[in-house]
């Protein structure tokens, strides 16, 4: 068979065998993106309702422990060892998958 691509591609290929290139950094930010989302949504299912929801709400809704507290009816103290849990385990999951 015919290889396809130019130099372009060639180009391409030695820019991510640099680290410290644009393309590379970009490669590995949309990598890691990629696993931890995996990682979410394997996740989710292995903690309760609530202990998800305090995760989400203080780690991707930036709401303050007090008020998603106050949101799901629990404490301020369960709202965050819901958050030291779930990050616990997605740096488990994640360890050698990401850099």
């Amino acid at each position: 068979p015919t290889a396809t691509g130019g130099s372009g591609s060639l180009e391409e290929l030695d820019q991510l065998e640099d680290p410290n290139s644009a393309l590379s950094r970009l490669w590995d930010r949309e990598h890691n993106e990629h696993v931890l989302r995996q990682a979410l949504e394997q996740s989710k299912a292995k903690f309760s309702t609530n202990t998800w929801l305090a995760f989400q709400g203080v780690v991707f809704g930036g709401k303050k422990a007090a008020d998603v507290a106050a949101e799901l009816g629990i404490s301020v103290n369960a709202v965050l060892i819901a958050k030291s849990r779930v990050l616990s385990h997605l740096r488990r999951e994640t360890r050698d998958l990401v850099d």
